[in-house]
């Protein structure tokens, strides 16, 4: 998307390659373009292996769906902006200040706003990791004991 391409432009890229600004985007980009989608599939395969059975928003336990969504949406979007300030100071003093020297890297490493993003990056890893272990939980008993049939696309008014 946008933050790729502008991430990609040689006058940008040039400050900010290999800092903690790539890590932020990796992490935003293959989220939103992999996880999700076979979030979406592991989620599928489970409604067909259990029969094909109903699997929406009002089933038993639905709550743990709905919080791991939100964990890992919020987990995700908490790192990828602590990433960003991160690699914001590291592009700032490590290449603009410095020149992309050794000492460069190192009083980037050892600023004060790197080592505070670092640390909001593991507490927004670790609200993440605990999305990923509810979504683990909900995946293997969504659906247990469900006997309605999954409604058909086009009888939907009628499966009400």
């Amino acid at each position: 998307g946008v933050w790729g391409f502008m991430h990609t432009l040689p006058q940008i890229n040039l400050y900010t390659h290999g800092t903690q600004w790539s890590a932020s985007h990796g992490h935003l980009a293959f989220f939103g373009a992999y996880a999700t989608i076979n979030i979406a599939f592991f989620y599928l395969a489970v409604q067909q292996a259990r029969g094909n059975v109903w699997m929406g928003g009002d089933l038993v336990n639905g709550w743990r769906w709905k919080t791991a969504a939100v964990l890992l949406n919020l987990g995700v979007l908490g790192m990828t902006v602590a990433l960003l300030i991160a690699g914001y100071e590291q592009s700032f003093i490590e290449r603009a200040v410095e020149g992309s020297t050794w000492a460069g890297y190192f009083a980037a490493q050892n600023h004060p706003w790197f080592m505070q993003a670092m640390i909001w990056r593991m507490v927004f890893g670790l609200m993440t990791a605990a999305g990923g272990g509810l979504l683990f939980w909900d995946l293997l008993e969504i659906g247990k004991g469900e006997q309605r049939p999954a409604a058909i696309i086009g009888d939907a008014a009628t499966a009400e």
